[in-house]
C-alpha cells in the first residue's frame, strides 16, 4: 500500500502528519522569530555601549566649550553627570566622596540619574537607586525643577524612603505619578532639560577641572 493510498484510507493519520507539519512550521517560525527579537537586543545593546563609550570620552575632561549654548542639553546634562561618575569611580568610597562634591556636583549628577533611569517611569528611578543618591536627586529636583515635576518626585520619594514609616507603596498611585511624569516629560521635555542645563551652565565652574 503506497503512502498516499495509507493516508486516503487511514484518516486520522492524515490529520495528525498534518498537524505536526503546522507544529514544525510554528517552531521554526518562532525560533526565526526569537533569534531575530534576541538579535535586535544584542544590537541595541552594543549601540548603547558604545553611545555612552563616546559620551564618557567626550566629557572626560571638561573646559568652556563643554558649556557652549548650542550643544544640546539632555547630551550637556548627561555628559557633566558622566564627568563626576568617571572622577567617583577612582574613589575607595563613593558615597563619601560624592558628600564632598560641592551643591552643582551632586545635582547634576543626581539629575543625570533622574532622567536616564526613570525613562520607563518615575518608580523606575527609586527601584534602581539608594541613598545618599534618592534624598540629593530630591533636593535637585526640588531647587532646580521645581513645579509639577517635584511634586510628583516627592510623591514616590515619600512611598520608597525606607525611613518613612508613615507612608506605605500605593502602587495605585505610583502608577498615576509615572504616567503624568511621561506625559510632563513628552509634552515639555525641552523645557525642563533647558532649565536643568542652565543651571549646570551657570555652574560652569564647578565642573571645569
Amino acid at each position: 500500500m503506497g503512502f498516499f493510498e495509507y493516508i486516503s484510507t487511514h484518516w486520522y493519520a492524515g490529520l495528525a502528519l498534518a498537524l505536526l507539519v503546522i507544529l514544525t512550521v510554528f517552531v521554526c517560525i518562532m525560533a526565526m522569530l526569537s533569534g531575530r527579537k534576541r538579535n535586535a537586543e544584542r544590537e541595541r545593546i552594543l549601540a548603547d555601549l558604545q553611545r555612552e563609550k563616546a559620551l564618557r570620552e567626550e566629557f572626560r575632561t571638561v573646559d568652556d566649550s563643554t558649556f557652549a549654548q548650542d550643544k544640546d542639553d539632555y547630551r550637556l546634562i548627561i555628559g557633566i553627570c558622566a564627568n563626576v561618575q568617571q572622577r567617583l569611580e577612582k574613589s575607595s568610597d563613593m558615597n563619601a566622596d560624592f558628600k564632598k562634591l560641592s551643591q552643582p556636583e551632586q545635582y547634576a549628577y543626581a539629575l543625570g540619574y533622574v532622567f536616564e533611569d526613570s525613562k520607563k517611569g518615575l518608580s523606575e528611578f527609586f527601584r534602581a537607586n539608594g541613598e545618599p543618591l534618592l534624598s540629593v536627586s530630591a533636593e535637585a529636583v526640588r531647587d532646580v525643577i521645581g513645579g509639577e515635576v517635584s511634586e510628583l518626585f516627592v510623591k514616590e520619594y515619600i512611598m520608597f524612603d525606607e525611613n518613612d514609616e508613615t507612608t506605605s507603596i500605593d502602587n495605585k498611585v505610583i502608577e498615576e505619578s509615572d504616567a503624568s511624569y511621561k506625559e510632563i516629560i513628552a509634552n515639555d521635555g525641552d523645557a525642563v532639560y533647558r532649565t536643568v542645563a542652565s543651571y549646570i551652565r551657570e555652574n560652569k565652574d564647578c565642573f571645569i577641572s
